[in-house]
């Protein structure tokens, strides 16, 4: 018998003992499956397995399908794991996606809503977003001066009109350097908000800003600060 034959009946024999083994109803063929099995297959093909190749047959058919198993269980595992990280990639892409859109739709809000007077101080509620740093022009690091319609921070009693030609407004208007900022240009400053650069004057030079506030009280009590400008449109 050929070795390419006796491996093929190993593998029958194999597959015959573990049906064997769960259906057999009769005890004794059961105690002697090798001498049973060795008959037929004598029948068959004219010679007759060792137990020890019977044996060995059947543990490597085992070892085979519990490998096969094994793989087929990981093949599983890797491909659920590879369908759960690319299911959160796609959700963490479309949170991105929508984060920067409603970005972008503050920051056009910021270019194209009026801007309201208010009460000017810093709040956390006026830190730059995302949106700004990446899309606004970022100017630097300003100084931040206040002041006020009175003849102590004009030189003359009183402040009727800016530079620009519009009447001033706290939580507007801001003094600039107009060669640096454009006189009607939006500007946002980190902490404060967002202002329109309607004034000037002879001792606000280059990085520094003058912000408009109702009363000498508020602009003393603000005093001089620091921080990040932005320039909108």
């Amino acid at each position: 018998m050929s070795i390419s034959l006796r491996k093929l009946a190993a593998r029958l024999i194999a597959a015959v003992m573990t049906v064997s083994a769960v259906t057999a109803a009769n005890a004794a063929a059961l105690e002697q499956p090798v001498a049973v099995l060795s008959s037929s297959l004598n029948a068959s093909v004219g010679t007759v397995l060792t137990s020890d190749e019977v044996t060995t047959a059947a543990k490597a058919y085992s070892r085979a399908k519990a490998d096969a198993e094994a793989q087929a269980r990981a093949a599983a595992a890797a491909k659920a794991a590879a369908d759960a990280k690319a299911a959160a990639q796609a959700r963490a892409d479309a949170e991105a996606k929508k984060k920067a859109e409603e970005e972008v739709k503050a920051l056009a809000t910021l270019i194209t809503a009026p801007v309201a007077a208010r009460s000017v101080s810093y709040s956390t509620d006026y830190l730059a977003t995302d949106a700004i740093k990446a899309n606004a022009t970022a100017l630097g690091n300003y100084k931040l001066t206040f002041y006020c319609p009175c003849e102590r921070c004009n030189g003359a009693l009183g402040v009727s009109k800016t530079a620009s030609g519009a009447t001033p407004a706290e939580g507007r208007t801001i003094a600039v350097d107009s060669s640096i900022i454009p006189l009607g240009s939006r500007v946002y400053i980190e902490g404060y908000g967002t202002f329109i650069a309607e004034d000037t004057g002879s001792a606000i030079k280059n990085s520094k800003i003058d912000i408009f506030v109702s009363t000498h009280e508020r602009a003393e009590e603000l005093g001089v600060q620091y921080a990040n400008v932005y320039l909108l449109g």
